[in-house]
């Protein structure tokens, strides 16, 4: 067994190096188009491993996370060409108020279950929708907010690439500390059989808003990223149709593993774009890949290929016959 992991452990490593270095050199190997299209997978593997710390590990289904993700695009829109504030500070911001925000919608939300729960955000996040659509004065209403003044050295694709290849690898990084801290294991044993945890003296509502709050902030940080590689933005930032996005890359590539949505990203992001340049009716047959994927791969991608790879990995590190006689 500790072989199995071991080997488990370095296969991972390997495939995160060659990743990471595939990831820094895409400016200098790929046309611009490529890489925009690589900065918007990154942004969407942010956003949704963000709503994964509350579908995957809480247990917690959510069909709003368009709307706290819409709070950071518009925090760092709106500070950057209203009140003039540096760049650095509108970028913080993002994810503080759409941490504040989250707790608010979080306080409500908590106390409710199941598909109540699920109703309880979409509600919220089509409030958020309603207000940027509609107060003109503020945000622009449906025409949105364009050309936001972002620093001249982030015009530059690859520049902008980097920022954003940095930030999500910064919080990506955070979030995985956070699922495998005490705290993240404590959610999973939530999503698993929240009666038993609150058996032992665990406060199931404390510990979902935490959840909820922290989800909120790293969805702030995705939709702040979003703002400055777009350079504009709109209330369909905040659209359930945004939502589902964000829940069929968690559903395409696993929401029980981490790396799930990262994958799920980056598969539906190139399938959508892919697509819809061929034919005029790429909704459909992006549909139905997804329905062939969710009923034939059911726990995601990356869980089918764990599923797959197992049995091999296991068959490898399994001790020889002269090694189990000693």
């Amino acid at each position: 067994m500790n072989r199995l992991v071991t080997t488990l452990n370095s296969h991972r490593f390997l495939l995160l190096l060659v990743l990471l270095l595939f990831l820094f050199i895409v400016p200098f190997v790929m046309k611009e188009s490529w890489v925009s299209l690589v900065n918007e997978m990154l942004v969407m593997a942010l956003a949704g491993c963000a709503l994964n710390l509350m579908l995957g590990y809480t247990g917690m289904i959510s069909f709003g996370p368009a709307g706290l993700y819409a709070v950071g695009a518009y925090t760092t829109a709106i500070l950057l060409t209203r009140y003039r504030f540096p760049f650095a500070i509108a970028v913080i911001s993002a994810p503080v108020l759409a941490g504040i925000i989250g707790g608010l919608i979080g306080w409500f939300c908590v106390r409710r279950s199941a598909v109540y729960f699920a109703l309880l955000t979409l509600a919220f996040a089509q409030i958020i929708w309603t207000i940027i659509f509609e107060w003109y004065g503020f945000t622009g209403g449906d025409n949105g907010i364009v050309s936001i003044p972002i620093p001249e050295f982030f015009f530059t694709i690859s520049h902008c690439y980097y920022l954003t290849l940095t930030v999500v690898g910064i919080s990506l990084l955070l979030l995985w500390t956070i699922v495998q801290s005490p705290f993240g294991k404590t959610l999973q044993a939530i999503r698993e059989n929240p009666g038993r945890t609150e058996f032992i003296a665990i406060h199931l509502r404390r510990y979902q808003l935490s959840a909820f709050v922290l989800s909120s902030a790293f969805l702030g940080i995705a939709g702040s990223l979003f703002c400055i590689f777009s350079g504009s933005v709109f209330p369909d930032y905040a659209h359930w149709v945004k939502s589902t996005d964000m829940l069929v890359i968690c559903l395409l590539g696993g929401f029980y593993n981490f790396g799930g949505p990262i994958v799920g990203s980056a598969v539906y992001i190139f399938l959508s774009k892919i697509i819809s340049k061929e034919t005029m009716f790429w909704m459909f047959f992006l549909g139905v890949i997804i329905v062939f994927l969710v009923l034939f791969m059911r726990n995601g991608i990356v869980g089918f290929l764990s599923e797959k790879l197992a049995p091999a990995l296991h068959g490898t590190s399994r001790p020889s016959s002269d090694e189990e006689a000693q």
